[in-house]
């Protein structure tokens, strides 16, 4: 009898199943730095995206007389673009390893670590050479985030405006789970050559005042699990869990 709280307690424990914590996280390592050692008191300006070699940009010539554009651009593929907006990406002008797009008609362009606005304005002037009151649209096709951890529905998503904040993405993979370490949610970015990764406290209100707070194309979000999530009671089916706990609470009673 004296041994009753050790069964009921060994019982209990057979019930879990435990998962050591270290094996459950990723990207485990020195490289990741807290977002309050990068920018301080985290009132930074929010920074405009720069294009990138890989990236692919839609683009459109305008005027005041669109059969005047109309061979800077490809009407047929607009149209299909309208139908299926998939299709888009057959549209889109790949920016080279050397940072440039060959744009039919206006030749090389230039546009890596150029903001869309600026591209913008540089296929406007290109284009003025041949037609008068040219505009142009640019906008990224490959505006998309990955999240993963511990998420909901974790997944790749379109980031549905041209801005999105990281409560956003998490919001669009159906919000955390129970198990999520909302103190440490990884954001990894690569700009450059290489990448960096950042720890954020989605709890602390001041990462609202953070340029990091908006997401960039092709940000990885990575939530951790919190060390409950060790104890994984939500692998045990129902029902064998509650026959369990029963069987304790019987064997309990029966050696008291």
């Amino acid at each position: 009898m004296k041994y009753r709280h050790q069964i009921f307690l060994l019982l209990l424990f057979a019930a879990t199943s435990c998962v050591p914590l270290k094996k459950s996280i990723y990207l485990q390592g020195d490289m990741a730095r807290h977002l309050e050692e990068v920018e301080g008191s985290y009132k930074t300006d929010k920074a405009d995206y720069l294009v990138k070699p890989n990236d692919l940009l839609y683009i459109r010539v305008t005027s005041l007389d669109d059969r005047s554009s109309a061979f800077l651009n490809n009407e047929s593929g607009y149209n299909a673009m309208a139908d299926n907006p998939m299709s888009a990406s057959l549209l889109g002008y790949r920016v080279g390893l050397d940072g440039s797009i060959d744009y039919p008609f206006l030749g090389k362009i230039y546009v890596a670590g150029l903001s869309l606005q600026e591209i913008a304005e540089k296929i406007e002037l290109a284009s003025s050479k041949y037609i008068d009151q040219s505009g142009a649209i640019v906008k990224l096709l490959n505006d998309h985030v990955t999240v993963m951890g511990e998420v909901k529905n974790p997944g790749r998503f379109l980031m549905n405006s041209e801005e999105i904040t990281i409560l956003e993405a998490v919001s669009l993979a159906g919000d955390m789970t129970d198990f999520a370490n909302r103190e440490n949610v990884r954001l990894i970015r690569k700009d450059g050559d290489l990448p960096q990764m950042l720890i954020i406290d989605t709890t602390d209100e001041r990462i609202m005042y953070s340029s990091f707070f908006y997401l960039k194309p092709g940000d990885i979000i990575y939530v951790e699990p919190r060390r409950l999530k060790q104890w994984n009671l939500s692998s045990i089916p129902l029902g064998v869990g509650m026959s369990l706990v029963s069987a304790s609470i019987l064997l309990y009673t029966l050696f008291k």
